[in-house]
């Protein structure tokens, strides 16, 4: 049986993203996907999905949709205060659990100070057609997702629904990183060796604040304190731009290039961040502090085979008894850091 949703109020930025669309990066084309690969499968698999499978990317939240028919949706990420409305009943959604809708349930994001995105997925996947091997949104060049667009009011989109999820949750092992000062591991970028020591000095020791036109394109920053000298960009032949770089702009301005940024760029980039900060990335919201940290290519690559270790150990299938002897160990040690997870038990529980 197939489900549709209705959206009745698009929110700040709701999009629909699936697998990168790879190898047309010289044709100006990049890969776009969800702005966090790691966080947004888990979402995806907690449904029994396939890791890659269309979902919604929610950003600060707002977002507010109805299921016409019966379906299945599981969420990751920051917790936007979802909550389910059905009838004069409201009830909050967890991250990391199963949840079913009910033909004529309404979903209602509201928005949260701790985290800014998180990814709602669908069983089976949402059904839009692939265009040029991907079915993610990109904006800028109006391909895939809705008629290449971000959602809006009106949009009524087809869910698959052909998967039955378990009783699967998701534990709380990736760092999300909502602290209001956050440090992202940089390795060096490709023009990194052009700067002066006594700019990437000053790079490293300056903490930076995001501004409210960072978009999917970038994340724009500038210094967090009016007295600090900020380091100049220069121009340069234009080179490819990766996923992660840091460019420095001829006015000072530092640029976290991200999914839907152009594919290569006239500034020279001091640095990248590594990919496994990019779950910290996709949760920075205007105003926060951020700062870099240099570390090698070795230790980088290190940080991407730990966070995909802890992808496969963070989802757990579990039973009723196991539930049980769960919350009865947390209440006897206070085991309060993992609240999140014994919120989802007993859900689960009366589910």
């Amino acid at each position: 049986m197939t489900a549709n949703i209705e959206v009745l109020n698009a929110g700040f930025h709701s999009i629909i993203q699936g697998n990168q669309r790879i190898g047309f990066k010289s044709f100006g084309v990049p890969e776009s996907g969800p702005v966090d690969p790691f966080t947004s499968t888990l979402a995806n698999l907690l449904l029994e999905n396939k890791p890659f499978d269309p979902l919604l990317e929610i950003t600060q939240g707002s977002l507010e949709f109805m299921s016409h028919g019966d379906t299945y949706i599981a969420i990751s990420g920051a917790d936007l205060n979802a909550v389910l409305c059905r009838g004069e009943d409201f009830k909050k959604i967890s991250v990391g659990t199963s949840i079913e809708l009910r033909d004529g349930d309404r979903v209602k994001f509201n928005g949260s100070n701790n985290g800014f995105r998180c990814w709602c997925a669908f069983s089976g996947g949402i059904k839009v057609p692939s265009v040029l091997s991907s079915t993610s949104t990109l904006e800028t060049s109006n391909l895939g997702g809705i008629f290449g667009r971000r959602l809006l009011k009106g949009d009524v989109f087809e869910i698959i629904n052909n998967t039955q999820p378990g009783n699967k949750i998701l534990l709380p092992l990736l760092n999300l990183d909502n602290d209001r000062a956050v440090c992202l591991r940089v390795t060096r970028g490709s023009q990194y060796d052009e700067f002066s020591k006594d700019d990437i000095e000053v790079f490293f020791q300056n903490s930076y604040r995001v501004l409210s036109n960072s978009n999917r394109i970038g994340i724009r920053l500038s210094c967090s304190e009016k007295e600090t000298r900020p380091i100049k960009g220069f121009n340069i032949l234009s080179d490819p731009s990766p996923l992660g770089a840091v460019q420095i702009t001829t006015d000072g301005s530092p640029i976290i290039l991200l999914q839907d940024r152009g594919t290569v760029g006239g500034y020279p980039k001091i640095a990248t961040v590594i990919k496994a900060d990019l779950i910290k990335v996709a949760q920075l919201k205007p105003n926060q502090l951020i700062t870099f940290k240099l570390i090698s290519v070795e230790d980088a690559i290190k940080e991407y085979y730990n966070i995909l270790s802890l992808l496969a150990k963070s989802i757990i299938e579990i039973n009723t008894g196991f539930i049980k002897d769960y919350i009865e160990l947390s209440k006897k040690y206070n085991l309060a850091h993992f609240s999140l997870c014994t919120e989802n038990f007993n859900f689960l529980i009366k589910r």
